[in-house]
């Protein structure tokens, strides 16, 4: 009978691989060919970002957080939702790329009708 705490890593490395099949990311060669998959570093550190833009919303005083939708791919930001006007749009780009580790954002912001 294996010795259980040989077993522990194996345990852990198949969790941690199963773990990332189930959220959709795969780790991906790092040579010359890039598939343009994520890695599983990579979506914890977009996870991450994403928790820090809608922070960041939540303590600016002229955004509602609640009305707009964060999305963050290999560090681009995905803005998405309704604000009451143009300067909140604006702001809320400003607030997203003052984020660490914020490569770019994407503003798909719809300004409410007067």
């Amino acid at each position: 009978m294996p010795n259980r705490a040989m077993q522990l890593p194996r345990l852990i490395a198949a969790g941690a691989v199963g773990a990332a099949a189930g959220l959709g990311c795969t780790p991906h060669a790092t040579g010359d060919g890039d598939t343009g998959e994520q890695s599983v570093g990579g979506y914890a550190s977009d996870t991450a970002i994403t928790a820090k833009v809608k922070a960041a919303f939540v303590a600016e005083p002229s955004l509602n957080a609640m009305n707009i939708a964060v999305e963050t791919n290999q560090g681009i930001v995905q803005l998405s939702g309704t604000v009451d006007t143009t300067a909140q749009s604006e702001t809320a780009t400003r607030v997203a790329s003052g984020v660490a580790g914020v490569k770019q954002v994407n503003n798909d912001l719809k300004v409410k009708s007067p």
